[in-house]
């Protein structure tokens, strides 16, 4: 499957401390030549402070999206990678209706 903006990808992401990476679900924002722009996807929200749950979006549509739980889009930084330079894998797409209050909770700022 060719990887598309918009799609929700599986991407090695190395750890922030720079020792050692792991599989992650991933919303890819832009796809730019060889490089990949994303947020990360994460089923921890509970555990969160009040101010990182503003920043997380809920994917109401999570099955439809490939994913396996609820899970959120971690919109507090966006993340870079090189395609040939990690491993990724498309798993599913974000539903119209997700994709809709995506755009709206970012205020446009994704076209």
């Amino acid at each position: 499957m060719v990887m598309e903006e918009y799609d929700i990808a599986v991407i090695k992401v190395a750890y922030e401390g720079g020792d050692g990476a792991k599989l992650r679900p991933a919303f890819v924002i832009k796809l730019n030549g060889d490089a990949v722009e994303f947020y990360k996807i994460t089923s921890q929200y509970w555990n969160k402070s009040d101010w990182i749950k503003t920043r997380y979006f809920e994917i109401i549509d999570y099955t439809e999206a490939g994913l396996r739980k609820p899970s959120w889009i971690d919109t507090v930084r966006r993340e870079y990678c090189e395609k040939k330079a990690t491993k990724i894998k498309t798993i599913g797409q974000l539903s119209d209706r997700d994709l809709k209050r995506f755009k709206r909770f970012l205020g446009g700022a994704i076209e």
